[in-house]
């Protein structure tokens, strides 16, 4: 019986296993497609990408200024694209492999992770990572100052806001905001629910 399990396994495996990488393929693109959706949603994601002109809209400087003018990102520079690069070919089949004697599959496949995003979201200020530092709350907001939209400061790496030397309100920390944790996190329990109706 053993031998006979063994040798159908092994031609199953050579017929079914081309029908399941085509399904896991889809799949995994298909979740990929949702990863990127939520980031490019994200209030933070629009806020950012949107420069020095944005509203605060992700609400995390009590509605004054911008994220990419508190964060200090240079003008005309793009701290979103390496992360939504990151996204759309992080979600990869490593393997797939027959189980030995049974007629089974081992599912090999790789995700984006909090340290892939730490690595390309350096603060420009820090050795932090800006994508992280949004998430517990960045200090600097009493001493944040934020031009109107028809001024600017000429030693200021983003053109509109800079750092004052005395405090100019009474909070002191941005508001931490839910961001990458949970975008990866929903994307798991995704995939996992996912790979179960397969």
């Amino acid at each position: 019986m053993k031998g006979l399990e063994a040798e159908i396994a092994q031609k199953g495996y050579k017929i079914y296993k081309p029908l399941v990488e085509d399904r896991v393929k889809r799949m995994l693109q298909k979740e990929t497609q949702q990863v990127l959706n939520a980031f490019n949603q994200n209030a933070v994601t629009r806020e950012i990408e949107a420069g020095p002109n944005s509203s605060n809209i992700s609400n995390t400087l009590g509605g004054y200024g911008n994220l990419f003018t508190f964060i200090g990102f240079e003008s005309g520079s793009d701290p979103i694209t390496p992360i939504r690069s990151l996204l759309a070919k992080s979600i990869q089949i490593r393997a797939i492999r027959k189980k030995r004697n049974t007629l089974a599959l081992k599912l090999t496949f790789s995700v984006p992770t909090l340290e892939q995003i730490k690595a390309v979201t350096p603060s420009p200020w820090s050795t932090d990572s800006w994508a992280e530092a949004i998430e517990r709350g960045m200090s600097g907001l009493g001493k944040y100052l934020h031009a109107s939209e028809s001024g600017k400061f000429k030693k200021s790496r983003s053109g509109r806001g800079v750092q004052t030397t005395v405090e100019i309100r009474s909070v002191s920390n941005s508001s931490p905001v839910e961001y990458m944790t949970k975008i990866l996190e929903d994307m798991l329990r995704s995939i996992e629910s996912s790979l179960k109706r397969l």
